[in-house]
């Protein structure tokens, strides 16, 4: 009867036909497999479409440190340094890394990069990594499209173009000999001639927001007006980049408002 039973069973087992796997399907899925483990290592990290990433969702809560994900860690056993580096399509800024209990946070420098893309509550970051602590960031707004730098750059410049004033002043496109340790700026001579002395002079550099930066103007061997001393402060404390416009208004004697449109 136990015998019947078991063959009974065994008689209503479903039947599967087996068939060979071709040897060019095993070689296939044997690279797809490598790619696999090419991207979870991150070899290859310039290449776009083998970097890995991870993606952050903003709250309040990330405006002053934001924490790296705990499984992104393992991307970065090799390359753990003291700082890192963030790009977007606004520029490039220098961020300290902080360790605690276990986790890492962008720290300094990271509420000045919020700061510069006016980054708010529900917006998304993707952080692709690049290797050696250096991150693309892509950034997405609420509606779920990528945010448009390059409108946004033209319609600053447009702003700039079209601004107006009663007080003298110009315009300056930053570019590159005009930022860094030994960054000058030089005043236009139609300016300089007819409404600041032909002289070394102290002139006070404020911003939107009223804050004051002390500068020095010397002149160059081209008889040029520059502003040195002090303008690199201000530039740096301003978050001024390559290809910001600014307008320098001069509203009293030794005080310049400086407009800046990015």
């Amino acid at each position: 009867m136990v015998a019947r039973n078991i063959l009974l069973r065994q008689s209503e087992l479903p039947i599967y036909q087996t068939f060979s796997v071709p040897v060019n399907w095993n070689r296939q899925r044997s690279m797809m497999a490598k790619e696999r483990l090419h991207q979870r290592d991150g070899d290859g990290r310039g290449n776009p479409n083998t970097r890995t990433c991870f993606y952050k969702i903003m709250l309040p809560t990330n405006s002053i440190h934001l924490r790296i994900p705990p499984a992104f860690r393992k991307q970065l056993l090799n390359d753990q340094t003291e700082r890192a580096t963030l790009r977007s399509p606004c520029g490039i800024w220098d961020v300290k890394l902080l360790q605690e209990n276990g986790d890492i946070y962008f720290a300094e420098g990271w509420q000045d990069f919020v700061r510069h893309h006016s980054l708010g509550s529900a917006e998304f970051l993707l952080f692709n990594y690049n290797g050696k602590m250096s991150f693309d960031v892509a950034i997405f707004g609420k509606n779920g499209c990528a945010r448009n730098y390059e409108s946004a750059a033209k319609s600053g410049q447009e702003s700039a173009s079209s601004f107006t004033s009663t007080l003298p002043f110009f315009r300056h496109s930053i570019k590159g000999c005009n930022l860094g340790s030994r960054s000058t700026l030089l005043i236009p001579k139609a300016f300089s001639r007819i409404h600041l002395r032909p002289s070394r002079q102290i002139m006070i550099l404020q911003n939107a927001e009223g804050i004051s930066w002390r500068a020095s103007i010397l002149v160059t061997s081209g008889k040029h007006l520059s502003i040195t001393g002090g303008w690199k402060a201000f530039s740096d404390d301003n978050l001024i980049k390559k290809g910001d416009v600014c307008i320098f208004e001069l509203v009293e004697q030794n005080t310049m408002q400086v407009h800046i449109f990015r």
